[in-house]
């Protein structure tokens, strides 16, 4: 509902008697924007303002010539900032959006910067809006962070405490923001101090070079891409397996198999999780996310069910292309529950080490038909300290034993000679 004449003028009030108590505190509130923006340089526009407010940041932009859109979920807000914006020039330059900064309505690239002002800690979860900050901001464009120092945070909540509010802060934090963006590609050139805030600017990373064939396929193209590229790194695990198989025997093959499935299966959830932003240690919910990004998922028909509560995750991989072509071929089921648990098990336990992963059904088990089923529950705090305690014990078994794979290994190149 719009508001009326009467609550923008007492809104304005507010704000002015608000900046006074900020002056009064040691604080420019209207002179920090524009000591930020100065950190910053050089400035291409369109320019994205994260967290309308007042409109002091979106006026600040559209003072240096810039084309604006100023982004908030609080409508009464933008009302006000829009009422606040007083000078013709500023109004013309500055669309203020209702929107969500985590799922903006515009294309890749569409904005030249990106300016976030005392916004993070406002934010219940920074991954989302950073990661879409990546998306609208096109190659090589500046990204503008800042937010209250140590000292600002004070001096806030003692103007807050002065009008007999209080000031929250939420979990994400500048230090934070920063290591995220630079995880996600992002160059960090800059961090300052001034005007009771830390500043950090970032460059975008320049546009991925696709190689010419790629580069023009549509959306369905690059699906049909991806199922092929699954299909040949299926067809590539087959192959070195029958390789090994074929010159060390079946068991050592499986040994093999084993120890490569738990190297890939942590990078292959370290890179999901960085790529897709899946916070480390998030729980169930974590797991169901990076799971649903392997690539297995263009391969074997999946599915995922949460228990009521939502304590146990149950995976099931309901086709296995490698079973499936076992079998037309005539030949029994692929024994592959002992190198499955130690994949599904890294895997899980590289997104959050407190998962226990127990298999419901895989070959050879009676019934499993070429099908598996793992499920995943948070293990207790008891359970957890028994977990750790015999990772601690099997690594001082393993400084002081031959590796199993290496001594078989060694006694397979020993009978081949």
């Amino acid at each position: 509902m719009p508001l009326t004449v009467e609550q923008l003028q007492e809104q304005k009030a507010t704000f002015s008697n608000r900046t006074g108590l900020f002056a009064s505190a040691g604080y420019d509130r209207l002179g920090a924007p524009e000591f930020i923006l100065d950190e910053a340089g050089v400035l291409a526009g369109p320019a994205l303002d994260i967290g309308t407010g007042m409109g002091i940041t979106a006026r600040a932009l559209a003072g240096r010539g810039l084309d604006v859109v100023s982004v908030d979920l609080n409508a009464d807000d933008q009302q006000v900032a829009a009422f606040l914006t007083d000078d013709p020039e500023l109004a013309q330059r500055i669309r203020f959006a209702r929107a969500d900064a985590a799922r903006l309505p515009v294309p890749d690239g569409h904005f030249g910067c990106a300016v976030a002002i005392d916004v993070l800690h406002h934010l219940d979860a920074g991954g989302p809006v950073l990661m879409e900050l990546l998306r609208v901001v096109r190659p090589g464009g500046l990204v503008v962070l800042a937010d209250f120092s140590v000292e600002g945070f004070e001096m806030v909540s003692r103007v807050y405490a002065a009008e007999g509010l209080v000031h929250t802060e939420g979990p994400v934090t500048a230090d934070w923001a920063r290591g995220l963006l630079v995880g996600l590609g992002m160059t960090e050139l800059k961090l300052s101090v001034g005007h009771l805030h830390r500043v950090a600017v970032f460059r975008t990373p320049a546009a991925a070079q696709a190689p010419p064939a790629f580069a023009v396929l549509d959306r369905p193209g690059l699906f049909k891409a991806l199922d092929v590229f699954a299909r040949n790194w299926l067809a590539h695990d087959g192959c070195w397996f029958l390789a090994a198989e074929e010159r060390y025997g079946m068991e050592t093959a499986m040994d093999l198999d084993a120890a490569s499935w738990r190297r890939f299966a942590a990078a292959e959830a370290r890179r999901i999780m960085e790529a897709f932003v899946i916070p480390s240690g998030g729980g169930l919910d974590a797991l169901q996310q990076a799971l649903s990004y392997r690539m297995y998922s263009f391969v074997n028909p999946c599915r995922i069910e949460r228990s009521p509560g939502g304590d146990v995750l149950r995976f099931f991989m309901e086709t296995c292309r490698v079973q499936e072509t076992r079998r037309r071929k005539g030949l029994p089921a692929f024994p592959c529950k002992s190198v499955g648990q130690v994949e599904f098990e890294t895997f899980a336990r590289t997104v959050d080490k407190r998962i226990a992963t127990t298999c419901l059904r895989c070959p050879p088990d009676p019934g499993a038909d070429g099908h598996c089923g793992w499920e995943f529950r948070l293990a207790s705090p008891q359970e957890a300290a028994v977990t750790l305690q015999g990772e601690v014990g099997d690594l001082r078994v393993e400084e002081h034993a031959e590796p199993a794979v290496s001594r078989s290994v060694r006694l397979a190149l020993t009978v081949a000679s």
